[in-house]
């Protein structure tokens, strides 16, 4: 008997789709197993890791004294609510000030950078300039601070005397002046930004806050606290770096940039919990500054570096 005739198509169709069981076998069964137990593995890591990471980021009250919480925020009870760090909210509002910051850098006529070991109390809108003070002769942050802001050393420390190499402050806390001068007669104060450490006995730690204002009123702020930590181990918040031709104040090893004088800033890190451990000496290397900003190695990738534009 002959075969029956199928047509082309019928044969295409009949190779494209082949016959076979519908159950698995032996060998697929295997790889499914494996890519299972892969999946379900990466999930209880990740799970693991999230849930050891949720006891570093807990929400603590923590007493700061009422003298910093009105002095900082305006507060009348001296509690806040503040995260431990790693504190992932913490650093996306530290990421948000610091693009303010360049943001208003870029806008100012000069800026000046003060160091102290107290809050600040010193936030006008405007300064006005003495008759007999001339702004082109401001070219450090202590010229700033004598002739037209602090002259009794109410709030900010000096920097020949309270620094190591009298450029590298040893206070705990900073100040940076965003001004702008369209006059002889008037400094503007575009912008104040405050950097604070506060050491807390309960639970034991730091607790670190960084502010920007607009005269007396605060604009945006973070906020962390790091566990068992000391003031010690932020060493440096600020350095200035002065031209090499100034003769008022600064070591040699400071008078380093060639026509502008600069700084270096560090803001407290929130992305970092361990920050006590060793750090070089301050005699490390004692005739170059590196020492100085080394200090901070580990601590903080806050680390900004900025011209100061003088003189006004």
């Amino acid at each position: 008997m002959r075969r029956p005739k199928t047509s082309r198509n019928s044969r295409a169709l009949a190779g494209t789709f082949p016959r076979r069981s519908g159950a698995f076998t032996f060998v697929e069964i295997i790889v499914a197993l494996a890519i299972g137990a892969t999946v379900i593995g990466a999930a209880v890591m990740a799970f693991s890791t999230i849930n050891s990471q949720g006891l570093s980021r807990r929400q603590l009250s923590i007493d700061i004294g009422i003298q910093n919480a009105y002095g900082f925020y305006r507060w009348t009870e001296p509690q806040t609510a503040v995260s431990e760090a790693p504190s992932f909210a913490a650093t996306a509002m530290a990421n948000s000030l610091r693009e303010q910051f360049l943001g208003d850098l870029a806008s100012s006529s000069a800026v000046v950078c003060l160091a102290r070991n107290k809050p600040n109390t010193i936030r006008p809108s405007s300064i006005a300039v003495p008759t007999n003070v001339d702004l082109r002769t401001l070219i450090t942050p202590e010229d700033f601070r004598t002739r037209l802001i602090d002259s009794n050393n109410a709030v900010y420390t000096n920097f020949s005397t309270n620094s190591y190499g009298n450029g590298a402050t040893v206070a705990t806390n900073s100040s940076v002046y965003m001004l702008y001068a369209d006059s002889t007669t008037n400094v503007w104060v575009d912008a104040i930004y405050e950097s604070d450490l506060v050491t807390v006995s309960d639970p034991v730690g730091v607790y670190a806050s960084v502010r920007r204002y607009v005269g007396t009123n605060m604009t945006a702020y973070y906020h962390v606290f790091y566990p068992g930590a000391t003031n010690d181990a932020f060493r440096r918040p600020a350095a200035a770096f002065f031209t090499k031709s100034s003769t008022t104040l600064g070591n040699a090893r400071y008078r380093q940039a060639e026509n502008r004088p600069f700084y270096f800033l560090w803001w407290p890190d929130p992305s970092l919990r361990d920050i006590a451990s060793p750090y070089p000496s301050a005699t490390t290397n004692a005739a170059s500054p590196r020492s100085d900003y080394m200090m901070h190695a580990g601590a903080t990738s806050f680390f900004l570096c900025f011209p100061a534009f003088p003189p006004l």
